[in-house]
């Protein structure tokens, strides 16, 4: 999998050497590496215009890759570095604090190749993309708190293991959102037929 950490939500340790442990190829985003600096983890690459940057990074044991123009965000040039073989996408520091940058994010992260597995995670939630070609099998607890985000038209939405299951429910602007759903069933499916969904994975139990 590659790794991207972002500058925004730091995580903690704990998650950041989780999510990191196993990567192929972990990318660190100007301040993105301050986080990875502040938790442990040696990020292979460094981008960015490093206009939020506060640490320089090891040039004896970093690759840093200065992308100096405006015309893209930071989470843009460091998806320049994702081989294009890449099958997982995972981000840490892509959620919270600035709301602008957390929902441009997921804008961003809905254009990436749709049979690429892509997952957002910090402390309190982790993010899955589901798209036709990438659909979404885990594991999870019962009366865990599931919601169903349609950034687009999303037709033929199915589900597995919810207390309210859709069945090739069409979703989206102004049609059907699935907030707050519940687990009843460990071995939880979303699948869609077209379109772009995020499921929204809460590991607080009884959020609203």
């Amino acid at each position: 999998s590659v790794i991207i950490h972002l500058g925004g939500q730091i995580p903690s340790k704990e998650l950041a050497m989780k999510i990191s442990s196993d990567a192929d190829l972990i990318i660190a985003a100007d301040s993105g590496y301050d986080s990875c600096l502040k938790n442990e983890v040696v990020p292979d690459v460094v981008t960015g215009d490093f206009d939020s940057i506060i640490n320089e990074p090891d040039t004896t044991r970093i690759k840093v890759v200065p992308s100096p123009e405006q015309n893209a965000t930071d989470f843009e040039k460091a998806l320049r570095l994702v081989p294009a073989e890449a099958t997982c996408l995972e981000i840490l520091g892509g959620t919270g604090l600035r709301s602008d940058h957390f929902l441009t994010n997921l804008l961003i992260a809905s254009g990436q190749p749709l049979d690429q597995k892509v997952v957002f995670y910090d402390d309190l939630q982790s993010i899955h993309r589901v798209t036709p070609e990438c659909p979404l099998e885990i594991a999870l607890d019962p009366e865990t708190i599931v919601s169903l985000i349609p950034l687009s038209d999303c037709s033929g939405t199915s589900t597995k293991g919810l207390f309210w299951n859709l069945s090739q429910a069409d979703m989206g602007p102004g049609k059907q959102f699935g907030q707050s759903n519940k687990v009843v069933d460990p071995d939880v499916n979303v699948s869609i037929r077209s379109g772009r969904l995020f499921v929204v994975i809460n590991q607080l139990q009884n959020n609203s």
